[in-house]
């Protein structure tokens, strides 16, 4: 990555659910097509599933890429990085709160400058892929309670 800080959003929820359960739906990446908004393929995920392939349409603009688990900690923290496609690292927490589990998503991102245009400014993308990490979480707290 460059020296240039990277540009990050972030989002957190309480889930009716205990933390190993949560952190179940990150570790199985096929999984993911069910709570990422625009992702739209998951495949040749390797046999250890720390790496895979995707196909996500993001904002419009559809990306294929290879992503790379970089950390799994189970329960409490799960991350993998885009290496191709659009360069991203996505961040999962997991802390126990009683019964339930506080999930917070970190995903920081490469600012696409060819595309840039295409969203009137980096404001106006970083409101989008708030917008969109809000979704994700709320999808996972979803799929997750009774």
């Amino acid at each position: 990555m460059e020296d240039k800080k990277m540009p990050k959003v972030t989002e957190s929820a309480l889930v009716a659910a205990p933390a190993e359960k949560v952190f179940q739906m990150f570790v199985e990446p096929q999984r993911a097509v069910m709570f990422v908004p625009g992702l739209s393929r998951i495949n040749n995920i390797s046999s250890d599933k720390r790496s895979w392939d995707f196909e996500f349409n993001w904002l419009g603009l559809v990306i294929s890429g290879h992503s790379e688990c970089t950390a799994s900690e189970a329960p409490k923290r799960y991350q993998f990085k885009t290496l191709t496609g659009n360069k991203s690292t996505w961040t999962y927490r997991c802390e126990p709160d009683g019964a339930n589990t506080r999930l917070s998503l970190e995903v920081e991102y490469e600012v696409p400058q060819q595309q840039l245009a295409r969203f009137a400014s980096e404001t106006v993308l970083q409101k989008m892929n708030q917008n969109t990490a809000r979704e994700i979480v709320s999808h996972i707290k979803t799929l997750l309670e009774p």
